[in-house]
């Protein structure tokens, strides 16, 4: 849990120096009553200590769950000193939940950074004749909302005739951020409450406003299918 937390206070570091980002969807479910939750009012969290970092993947999937209709509201404009990264008692958990019910929200879409890894990947470029050469930058484990929220460069040659491009070998360390957005009605037992899970791996990423958008629409089209 130290190191996880740790993790994420460095996420915006990665994210604002990190040269390229890649969003892959690596698993997704849904309960069949799902859809029961576009009449309800959501409430979009994304846990993590930074600020901005909460700003734009909240508003990023709230706007495009209104976008389809669903009345969705950022977390940090409703309940902005409202600090999720952390360990709460159980008294703690049962104080927040009632808060967000008491706000009239009954559907939750929340979205956190589960781990980081590291691979080391050497690439051989060059070793060719080119015109031109241009650098291009799941249910039981889940539980109720409740106990869940509680506990580069890559170069490329084109062209014709030129010049020969000599062979570079680059090593360079990429890493690979794992999150995880889950939804849960709250209207439903906690045994019952966890409605969606998607899991995706956000790769060596850039500035949040350039991941967010990504991220979001990623989320989206898993709830759509």
């Amino acid at each position: 849990m130290k190191i996880l937390k740790q993790i994420i206070a460095l996420l915006i570091v990665v994210i604002a120096f990190s040269s390229c980002s890649g969003i892959k969807v690596v698993d997704s479910w849904k309960a069949d009553e799902i859809n029961s939750l576009s009449t309800e009012k959501i409430l979009v969290i994304a846990r993590t200590d930074n600020n901005v970092g909460r700003q734009r993947f909240e508003q990023e999937i709230a706007e495009r769950l209104r976008g389809a209709g669903i009345d969705a509201t950022e977390s940090y404009k409703k309940f902005p000193s409202m600090k999720h990264n952390r360990e709460f008692t159980e008294q703690e958990i049962a104080d927040r939940v009632q808060i967000i019910k008491n706000e009239g929200f009954n559907g939750i879409v929340l979205t956190v950074l589960k781990d980081m890894s590291k691979e080391i990947v050497t690439s051989e470029t060059g070793g060719y004749v080119s015109g031109g050469y241009y650098p291009s930058y799941y249910g039981g484990y889940y539980g109720g909302f409740g106990g869940y929220y509680g506990r580069v460069y890559s170069p490329y040659g084109y062209g014709y005739g030129g010049s020969y491009v000599p062979s570079e070998t680059r090593t360079y360390t990429s890493e690979t951020y794992h999150v995880e957005t889950v939804i849960y009605n709250l209207n439903m037992e906690p045994g019952k409450q966890l409605q969606g899970v998607i899991s995706i791996d956000v790769t060596d990423p850039k500035a949040a406003s350039k991941v967010a958008p990504k991220y979001a629409d990623a989320v989206v089209k898993q709830l759509s299918k």
